[in-house]
C-alpha cells in the first residue's frame, strides 16, 4: 500500500506543485524516487513527529497541500494532542498518513503495533479516517484527499498486500466497497487483513456458501444509508478487522443497528482486548490472535451453525 501511495502522489505532484510531503525519518528507500524528482515538495523533518504536525499546519495555512507521513504509533499516539489542536479544531485539510496497520510491525514489538489508533482517533472531530483494504483502494483514496478540505487520516498497510479489486475501480470518500455479492450473509471488513479474509472467503465458497464480501475503506464519516442496506439485506452480518475490538468499524456498525433497531445476527473478529507481549511476524501475531484465515474460516462456520 505505501508505495501505491507514493506512486499515486508522485502523479498528483506533476498537476499540482502546492503539494508537500513531510516524514518523520522514514521511508527512504520508498521516497527515494519522489525525492529526487520533488526536491522541493519533500522535507524528512526527523524524529519530532508532533513538531512535524505543527509544521504541517503552518504550511497548509500558506496555501499548500501536505501530507505527513510516520509509522502509525509515532504520527497517530505521539501526536494525538497536535492532531486534535493544529489540525481538527481549525479543520485543517492535512493528511496525516500512518504505515504498518495492525500487526504490519510485528517483529519491532508492542510499541509498533497498530491496533488502537483508530478507536484513538475516531473521537476528534473534523477528522476522516481512511483504511483502504488494497492497493488500489489506496490509489482511489490517495487521489481523493488531495483535494479534500477537511483533516484526515490514511491508514497503510506495510507492503505486499493482496490486490482484491478490479483495476476499474473508482471509489471516493465515504464509498462502501462490494467486493462480492452474495445471499447468505455479509462478511465486512477493512484495511490490508483483507488478504486473510479473502483466503477464508474462498473456503467458504468451495463448501456451498454465497456471502457478500464487503470493505468499508472510510470508517469515519461512516455511511449510514449504505450499511443499513447491508444489513437489510443480509441477516448474519460477519466483520473481521485487524484492530482492537473497541473502537473500530464494529462498534460502528453495533451502534448503527441498535439505533435503527435491527434484528441482525453478528459475530465481531478482531483482537482481544490486550497487548501483544510475544515478538513475531504479522502472520504469527494474526494466527496468536486468531486473525489467520483458517482460524477465521473455523470461527465463522461455527457461527453459521447457529440458529437465530
Amino acid at each position: 500500500m505505501r508505495n501505491a501511495f507514493i506512486n499515486t502522489l508522485e502523479k498528483e505532484v506533476e498537476k499540482n506543485k502546492d503539494i508537500i510531503l513531510l516524514t518523520g525519518d522514514l521511508g527512504f528507500s520508498v521516497f527515494d524516487k519522489f525525492k529526487k524528482k520533488y526536491p522541493n515538495n519533500f522535507f524528512n523533518m526527523g524524529i519530532s513527529e508532533q513538531n512535524m504536525i505543527g509544521v504541517a499546519a503552518g504550511l497548509t495555512l500558506t496555501g499548500k497541500k501536505v501530507f505527513a507521513y510516520s509509522i502509525i504509533p509515532f504520527v497517530t499516539f505521539k501526536c494525538v494532542e497536535q492532531i486534535r489542536n493544529d489540525l481538527c479544531y481549525p479543520n485543517l485539510d492535512v493528511v496525516v498518513v500512518g504505515v504498518g496497520s495492525g500487526f504490519s510491525y510485528g517483529p519491532a514489538g508492542f510499541s509498533h503495533h497498530s491496533l488502537e489508533d483508530v478507536g484513538t482517533l475516531k473521537t476528534l472531530p473534523n477528522l476522516t479516517i481512511l483504511t483502504p483494504s488494497d492497493p488500489l483502494e489506496t490509489k482511489c483514496l490517495t487521489q481523493e484527499v488531495v483535494n479534500y478540505k477537511h483533516p484526515a487520516y490514511l491508514r497503510l498497510g506495510k507492503n505486499n498486500e493482496k490486490v482484491i479489486n478490479e483495476d476499474s475501480l473508482n471509489l471516493k470518500i465515504g464509498d462502501i466497497n462490494i467486493l462480492k455479492s452474495g445471499k447468505d450473509f455479509a462478511l465486512i471488513t477493512h484495511g490490508n487483513i483483507i488478504g486473510e479474509v479473502y483466503l477464508s472467503y474462498e473456503k467458504l465458497l468451495k463448501e456451498g456458501h454465497n456471502p457478500s464480501l464487503i470493505s468499508v475503506p472510510t470508517i469515519k464519516p461512516f455511511n449510514e444509508k449504505h450499511m443499513g442496506k447491508i444489513l437489510k439485506d443480509h441477516e448474519k452480518i460477519i466483520i473481521v478487522e485487524e484492530l482492537n475490538k473497541i473502537g473500530g468499524l464494529g462498534d460502528t456498525i453495533y451502534s448503527f443497528n441498535k439505533n435503527n433497531n435491527n434484528l441482525n445476527k453478528f459475530l465481531h473478529l478482531a483482537a482481544e482486548d490486550t497487548f501483544a507481549r510475544e515478538i513475531g511476524s504479522s502472520d504469527y501475531l494474526r494466527c496468536r490472535s486468531g486473525l489467520d484465515s483458517e482460524s477465521l474460516f473455523e470461527k465463522i462456520k461455527l457461527f453459521l451453525k447457529e440458529k437465530c
